[in-house]
């Protein structure tokens, strides 16, 4: 089991690059996100540790995303592309009841972890059954750059299908 401590390296030197990243990683149960900015900002940590987060799930030709909103014009998305899981992890992954996402903000130029947040999303079971749409489609990788280029981040928001708002208590 990996160790996340704030104010130490990030214990996934593949991820620690020195590039800006939004990366899902698949967990047995559901998966974990990371955010890798480079000059993180003061209002940006505090939007990330201490903010409200809107997730939204935006779904277009079998690929699910998920848009994590911070506010402020502070925001990301993921697309999820569960066709490369073998067999057996993607039975366990699309059986899973689990819809906890750990959140990561990691500095990319130093690979410090600077904030982790925990959030669990309602849509969890939508979200599967969109990936279970996968199985045995090739081209995955090429539709989500075709989505991203007709949809920004706030079309995804305004198009979502589903939304769990998380408010931090002070």
């Amino acid at each position: 089991m990996d160790a996340y401590q704030v104010g130490k390296l990030f214990p996934h030197e593949e991820y620690c690059t020195g590039r800006e990243m939004n990366v899902a990683i698949p967990t047995e149960g559901f998966f974990h996100i990371l955010m890798s900015l480079k000059k993180i900002s003061r209002k940006e940590r505090k939007l990330f540790t201490r903010g409200t987060i809107t997730a939204s799930l935006f779904e277009q030709r079998d690929i699910p995303f998920l848009v994590v909103d911070f506010g402020e014009n502070f925001s990301i998305d993921i697309s999820f592309d569960i066709s490369k899981f073998d067999d057996e992890t993607r039975r366990v992954w699309l059986a899973s009841e689990t819809n906890a996402i750990a959140i990561f903000l990691v500095e990319a130029t130093t690979g410090i972890l600077e904030g982790i947040r925990l959030i669990g999303v309602g849509f969890a079971p939508e979200l599967r059954a969109i990936c279970a749409r996968q199985k045995g489609q090739k081209g995955i990788e090429q539709r989500v750059l075709l989505i991203h280029s007709a949809f920004t981040t706030k079309d995804m928001v305004r198009h979502a299908i589903a939304k769990t708002v998380f408010k931090q208590d002070s």
